[in-house]
C-alpha cells in the first residue's frame, strides 16, 4: 500500500488534494504479521472513497477518523470481502476542509470520476449533509460517523445515510447524571455554547437533564464559531459567582482555551466539563496537570468490553492502533474503523453479478443486527441511527492523569472526583 497525490482534470487547487491507499501497507507504518492474519489473496478491488476535514477547524479529529479509516484497511491485510471474493482495497481520501460545497463536489468526483464502489462520511454536519446530497441524487447509501445532529436523521436518515453516532443530545447526560448523582448535588452551571446548531443540540440536551435533576442554569455563554479569544467569555464566567459545573459544548481547541483561561484568572468550578473532545490526546499533551478532575464523554473507550473477529477485547484494538499510529484512539478511531466493517460485514452476502447494488446494501443496513463488535451492539433504528444510550462519563484523575469511567454505575471502573482538585 502506498499514498501518493491524487490528480483531478478540474481546475480547483485545495479541495483536491487526497490520500490514496491501495494493496497491503500504509507508507512509514509497515503492516505487522498479526493484521494479515485471515487474508487471502483474490482478483478484483473495491474502491472506497471519502472526504474530511483535514486542514482547518476539525483537523487533529479528522486525523484521527483517516487513521480509523486505514486501520481497517491495515487489520484486514488491505482486502475486503465483497460478495464471497477477497478483494483489494483502494481507499481515496480527499481534503474537504470542512468546506459544505466542497465535500459536495468531491462526492461527485468520487462518484463520477473515481467510479468509487463505497463511500464514506466525513466529519461535520453540514458537509454530512452536502455529500448525503449528492448521494440522493445518484440514489445511492453511505455509512457516516461525523455527524451526530437530529438534521441528519431528518434529512437523509434511513434512505440515504447511516449513521453510528449518538444523537448530540445525548453527549452530556451521562456527565450530568453523574453530578446529579452526588451528595449534596451541584445546584448550578454555567455553559459555553458555540453558535452552532449541533452545539446548540448538545446544549439543549444538558439543560433539560439539569432541570430534570433540580440544577440551575445560571449562565449560558453564546459564542461564534470563529472566536480564538476566550478571555472575555472567562470574564463573564467569573463574573458568575461561584459556580458548581461549567461545560463546554464545543470541540476539543475550546476545551483547552477555557482552561487556560480560567486558570489565568482563578476561576475554579466544582466540576469542569470538558465535552465530547476532552478525550483527544491533543487536550492531554496541552494541558497537562491541568486535566486534573476534567470531565469528559466518549461513545467508546479501550476500557469497554467489545470484542470481534479480529480483537479480542476493546483493549487490543486500543493497543494495537498504537502500535499502528503512535496513540490511543479516541472515540473517532473506533467509530470509523468500524464503518467500512459494517460494509465488509452486509456485502459478504451480495450477489457477486451485482455485489454493489444499492438496494440490497439499504435493505442490508436497515436490518443490520450485531451483538458483538468492536464498537459495541450494532443496529438502526428507522431513521438510520444506531441504537445507543447516553453516552459513559469520563474523569481523568491524579498526576499523571488517568482517565477513568465514572458513568453510568455498571461501567464505572472509579467513584470520581468532586470537588475537582485546582487548576
Amino acid at each position: 500500500m502506498s499514498i501518493s497525490a491524487s490528480k483531478s482534470k478540474t481546475s480547483r487547487r485545495s479541495f483536491l488534494k487526497a490520500t490514496v491507499i491501495g494493496g497491503a501497507a500504509v507508507a512509514g507504518a509497515p503492516v505487522l504479521p498479526y493484521f494479515a492474519r485471515g487474508a487471502s489473496a483474490s482478483a478484483g478491488t473495491v474502491h472506497i472513497g471519502a472526504s474530511l476535514p483535514l486542514t482547518g477547524t476539525y483537523e487533529k479529529v479528522s486525523k484521527i477518523c483517516r487513521d480509523g479509516y486505514n486501520f481497517f484497511t491495515k487489520v484486514y491485510g488491505g482486502k475486503m470481502n465483497i460478495a464471497g471474493e477477497m478483494r483489494d482495497i483502494k481507499l481515496t481520501i480527499y481534503d474537504d476542509e470542512n468546506n459544505a460545497s466542497r465535500a459536495a463536489q468531491l462526492t461527485e468526483k468520487l462518484i463520477s470520476d473515481d467510479k468509487v464502489d463505497l463511500v464514506l462520511g466525513t466529519y461535520g454536519t453540514d458537509t454530512v449533509l452536502a455529500q448525503g446530497s449528492i448521494m440522493q441524487k445518484h440514489n445511492r447509501v453511505f455509512l457516516q460517523s461525523g455527524a451526530a445532529s437530529r438534521r441528519i436523521d431528518e434529512e437523509i436518515g434511513g434512505h440515504t445515510a447511516f449513521t453510528c453516532i449518538n444523537r448530540t443530545s445525548t453527549y452530556g447526560l451521562g456527565a450530568v447524571a453523574f453530578l446529579g448523582s452526588l451528595n449534596p448535588r451541584p445546584k448550578t452551571l454555567a455553559m459555553i455554547t458555540m453558535d452552532d446548531p449541533v452545539y446548540h443540540e448538545i446544549g439543549q440536551g444538558v439543560k433539560d437533564k439539569c432541570k430534570e435533576l433540580g440544577i440551575n442554569l445560571v449562565s449560558e455563554i453564546v459564542l461564534p464559531m470563529n472566536t480564538q479569544d476566550f478571555r472575555p467569555a472567562a470574564l463573564k464566567l467569573k463574573g458568575a459567582g461561584d459556580l458548581d459545573i461549567v461545560y463546554n459544548t464545543g470541540w476539543d481547541i475550546i476545551c483547552i482555551k477555557l482552561v487556560e483561561e480560567m486558570a489565568a484568572l482563578g476561576i475554579q468550578p466544582k466540576a469542569f466539563i470538558g465535552g465530547h473532545l476532552a478525550t483527544n490526546p491533543v487536550v492531554r499533551e496541552t494541558l497537562g496537570p491541568k486535566m486534573n478532575g476534567i470531565i469528559g464523554t466518549s461513545v467508546w473507550l479501550p476500557q469497554l468490553p467489545f470484542k470481534d473477529d479480529k480483537f479480542a477485547s476493546s483493549a487490543e484494538f486500543a493497543d494495537k492502533f498504537k502500535e499502528a499510529y503512535g496513540y490511543i484512539p479516541t472515540y473517532h478511531g473506533a467509530f470509523t474503523y468500524i464503518l467500512p466493517w459494517i460494509y465488509q460485514e452486509v456485502l459478504k452476502s451480495a450477489d457477486p453479478k451485482d455485489p454493489f447494488n444499492q438496494d440490497f446494501l439499504r435493505k442490508g443496513l436497515a436490518s443490520f443486527n450485531r451483538k458483538e463488535t468492536i464498537y459495541g451492539p450494532i443496529s438502526f433504528d428507522k431513521t438510520g441511527r444506531i441504537a445507543r444510550d447516553a453516552a459513559p462519563a469520563v474523569q481523568f484523575i491524579g498526576n499523571p492523569v488517568q482517565q477513568k469511567i465514572i458513568a453510568p454505575k455498571e461501567m464505572a471502573d472509579s467513584t470520581g472526583v468532586y470537588p475537582k482538585p485546582a487548576w
